[in-house]
């Protein structure tokens, strides 16, 4: 019991754990990533980075909503919910805007004669349109007073909107056989690839182990988010926010990594946006369906939707704001990497000040944080605005 509360109830001793969950889980998605890829080897460029690729990737963040409701008392529901939101929405902002410095820097750094990388229109348009549309239902529903599973099973039904819309925009392409070449580099593709009959069977065990690690670690992620922002006398959503969100995206940035040093720049963006729209969707609306038909519960989000706004709002903001960068650009090159890092920091240091201002501090960025929320959260502003929103929306769920 000592140890057990110095491993999850000290702020060290669940930053240890989450530091040792990450490098698991990375090894995990190395296999992960091998499975997919051969899954996915007859998708068209752009769509198999939508779809196997970022929903599998996803896997980390979909596991924490879980474990997030399922470890959370009754009375600490609406708390613990809302920091498996953020846990989630700062994944999409961490996909948004690290991944892709990243890949940008990876790329002109590693591969000969590359000075930048051209992604299609068509791709940052689909599915850039489609994560806004997300980010902008995540921000009304989650205004409602009370959430239910009717709220899950809306972004649920989205995100299948989503999916299908983009497996109807493959061409198909009669008569035409595509060669793959496949190395065998470690254990896992020797098992996989051991002979050619079965090896879809054999991805489909790997990615079904890798799943099962992945989940393992995703369960300490959240007892260490939940333990750490205890022993610091925080809200955990700022934890889950940062840190939490980082960890759990792992996977998509070794993925999109591996896509962009083989040239398939569309997959490499595709994956970070497609992902950013299973962990708005289906990462938090799946879950949340189901356990709140199992349970039968009804979520009082009264409070901790309040303390959400300023952070679902910053979302929409980052999105828009990288969607430009990545539409307008003719290639992502080096300066793009400064614009990208310059607001990945100011939003670490907003998400620092907010955290300081809900425990009480009056530093610098508990000030800047706070005039943005008191600003928020005025009377007849833009929180009680959207509140009255989603009431009328919700009211006969």
């Amino acid at each position: 019991m000592a140890f057990f509360e110095l491993v999850f109830h000290t702020w060290y001793g669940s930053l240890v754990v989450m530091i040792i969950s990450s490098i698991i889980m990375a090894k995990a998605c190395n296999i992960f990533e091998v499975a997919t890829d051969y899954l996915g080897r007859n998708l068209r460029d752009g769509v198999k980075g939508a779809t196997l690729n970022a929903i599998g990737s996803s896997m980390p963040e979909l596991l924490t909503t879980v474990f997030f409701l399922a470890l959370a008392s009754r009375q600490n529901l609406g708390r613990d919910l809302a920091a498996s939101v953020g846990g989630n929405t700062g994944s999409a902002i961490f996909n948004s805007i690290v991944i892709p410095i990243l890949v940008i820097w990876v790329v002109l750094a590693t591969v000969a004669g590359v000075k930048g990388i051209q992604v299609a229109k068509k791709v940052i348009l689909r599915d850039g349109l489609f994560l806004i549309a997300a980010e902008i239902l995540l921000l009304v529903l989650l205004s409602s007073d009370y959430i239910t599973y009717w709220h899950g099973w809306v972004f649920t039904g989205f995100y299948l909107i989503y999916l299908t819309y983009t497996l109807l925009s493959m061409k198909k392409e009669d008569n035409q056989v595509e060669m793959h070449h496949w190395e065998i580099e470690n254990w896992y593709t020797r098992y996989q690839l051991r002979k050619p009959k079965g090896r879809s069977i054999r991805s489909w065990i790997l990615l079904l182990g890798s799943t099962a690690v992945i989940a393992i670690t995703c369960a300490g992620l959240v007892e260490s988010c939940i333990g750490m922002a205890e022993a610091m006398e925080i809200n955990p959503l700022f934890i889950a926010l940062v840190l939490v969100a980082g960890a759990s995206s792992i996977p998509d940035t070794i993925i999109s990594i591996k896509d962009a040093k083989k040239g398939n720049y569309d997959d490499a963006l595709s994956n970070v946006l497609g992902s950013n729209i299973f962990d708005i969707t289906i990462s938090m609306g799946l879950p949340l369906a189901i356990y709140l038909m199992i349970t039968g519960y009804k979520v009082d989000f009264r409070e901790a939707g309040a303390t959400l706004i300023d952070i679902r709002i910053m979302l929409v903001v980052v999105t828009m704001a990288t969607m430009s960068v990545f539409y307008f650009a003719k290639k992502l090159k080096k300066r793009h990497v400064a614009y990208l890092i310059l607001l990945y920091v100011m939003f670490v240091l907003y998400a620092i000040g907010a955290a300081s201002y809900e425990a009480g501090g009056d530093g610098v960025l508990a000030q800047w944080a706070g005039k943005f929320i008191a600003f928020l959260n005025k009377p007849d502003g833009i929180n009680e605005t959207l509140q009255e929103l989603a009431n009328g929306l919700t009211s006969n769920w």
